[in-house]
């Protein structure tokens, strides 16, 4: 019989390899909630940020609002959501048209800016805001 190399998917759960895998794993998983450590911050800045204007804007005396009231609020989330104008996107694709291709980033801004507008308006819509 030829001398076949058996790939065996079996380790002993004492040997060497083991322990080796086990290391490389924890050290691996201690990068990855470094990462994310460093990253919650960064979020949770943007909705405090999102919640103070909201709460500067509404006025904590009141209990109940009238329709008018309401609809006031309404129109201002509606304000807030289309905060990045037209004219910011022209902008930045006339900057982006001088540069051309070089040095641009995985996702360009503008394209982060239609994303957060598009985030916030399903997020409005879905009773997610």
């Amino acid at each position: 019989m030829p001398n076949v190399k058996k790939n065996s998917s079996v380790i002993h759960p004492n040997s060497r390899k083991a322990m080796q895998m086990a290391r490389a794993r924890s050290e691996h998983r201690g990068i990855k909630l470094e990462i994310r450590r460093k990253e919650s911050p960064i979020k949770l800045q943007a909705k405090l940020n999102k919640f103070k204007r909201f709460r500067d804007n509404i006025d904590a005396s009141k209990s109940v609002y009238t329709s008018e009231e309401v609809d006031e609020l309404s129109t201002r989330i509606d304000r807030y959501i289309q905060r990045i104008s037209e004219e910011e996107l022209k902008t930045l694709k006339a900057k982006q048209s001088i540069i051309g291709r070089h040095n641009q980033n995985r996702m360009p801004v503008e394209h982060k800016m239609q994303f957060t507008v598009e985030q916030e308006k399903r997020d409005y819509e879905t009773c997610g805001f």
